[in-house]
């Protein structure tokens, strides 16, 4: 007897993390649609010569004046920054902790961690195990 609760409690876990992460997927998905503004960076402790770190930290006022990232509802990814243009296409992973981010050309996907998305606030991380404690704020332009 105490098997069969044991199975059903396990299986009543599973259906119900399942839920959630589709939950959390699907809000995540509206929530980020539309163009974004960076509003801070913080570079946490990245693995950076003291030279690239100072360099990076004088430019970072016109990083973030410049960088500007719009997901449309079509799953197109459109980013202006520093480095230039970048397209291509977005979702959300199933677990809905992920943005992933394929660019126009490329095979690779990029996957960068959601600390938090609301309808107009984003916090993403680096998914980069040299980026400790890197995070982007980001808010939507109205």
């Amino acid at each position: 007897m105490n098997r069969r609760i044991l199975l059903v409690t396990v299986v009543m876990l599973v259906i119900t993390g399942s839920a959630f992460s589709q939950n959390l997927k699907s809000q995540h998905t509206k929530n980020i649609v539309g163009t974004w503004k960076v509003d801070s960076l913080d570079i946490g402790s990245f693995n950076l010569s003291p030279q690239y770190e100072a360099l990076l930290r004088d430019k970072m006022p016109e990083i973030i004046a410049m960088t500007e990232v719009k997901f449309t509802s079509g799953k197109k990814y459109h980013k202006q920054g520093f480095e230039g243009e970048t397209e291509g296409t977005w979702d959300i992973s199933k677990d809905g902790s992920y943005i992933l981010v394929k660019l126009n050309g490329e095979s690779k996907v990029t996957r960068t961690k959601i600390v938090m998305l609301t309808e107009d606030k984003m916090v993403m991380a680096p998914d980069d195990e040299n980026a400790v404690n890197s995070k982007a704020y980001l808010y939507k332009v109205k």
